[in-house]
């Protein structure tokens, strides 16, 4: 079995990006600074991508990476079951992973802070201030380029065929849900899960994706 599962709004109990956006803001009077939620609004309204809407974002802002990980160490939360459902996939070979369009330094604050091992494919920065972007799943294909492809995530996962479980809570999350063996999922996801006939669990937290987990690892020869 495989467990691909979301971020901000699912692992995370916050959007941790945003919350980071809004802590952050530069002040707008300066030159050349933009409110994020501006930027947000012109990806919404289709005119930049969701890189460039985050790269816009995070590069005017000032905060060092070491301020913003403190930030997220100290403010966010892990929805809970998360940990314990982490531990049981270590314990018993289950291949649990996150696929996210988030930068990787916030992602993996909140799994050290609650001393978590998950494999994470989110967006790789670079350099001192971390504000080079590196889109590891880029696939021109996808809805979301140039960000990452949760469904190269889901498909390069289970390679091997392996039953896989996927779990998320937003748009983005559609396309790999549709891909998977079963779906866990918060709104709007759930929505989208009913309007396109896809079978789902709800996802009030995360021991019933663990109890799913252990049924399915007691169910094995």
């Amino acid at each position: 079995m495989i467990i691909l599962c979301d971020f901000d709004d699912t692992a995370a109990v916050q959007n941790v990006g945003q919350m980071l956006l809004e802590r952050f803001q530069p002040d707008v009077s300066q030159p050349g600074v933009v409110h994020w939620r501006d930027v947000s609004k012109r990806r919404a309204d289709g005119e930049i991508s969701l890189a460039e809407y985050q790269e816009i974002a995070f590069r005017q802002m000032t905060a060092t990476v070491e301020e913003q990980t403190e930030y997220v160490r100290s403010n966010a939360q892990l929805r809970p079951g998360f940990a314990e459902l982490a531990a049981y996939c270590a314990e018993h070979g289950i291949h649990l992973a996150v696929a996210s369009h988030g930068l990787d330094y916030y992602v993996e604050a909140l799994f050290d802070e609650h001393d978590v091992d998950v494999e994470s494919h989110t967006v790789r920065t670079h350099g001192p201030d971390a504000k080079t972007y590196e889109y590891t799943f880029a696939d021109e294909a996808c809805a979301w380029w140039p960000g990452n492809c949760k469904c190269m995530a889901l498909e390069r996962s289970r390679s091997n065929g392996e039953h896989v479980v996927y779990v998320g809570d937003g748009v983005s999350d559609a396309c790999p849900a549709a891909r998977a063996d079963m779906v866990f999922a918060r709104e709007p996801l759930a929505g989208i899960c009913r309007e396109r006939g896809i079978a789902y669990r709800e996802l009030p937290d995360f021991f019933p994706v663990l109890e799913y987990a252990q049924a399915h690892a007691q169910a094995r020869p």
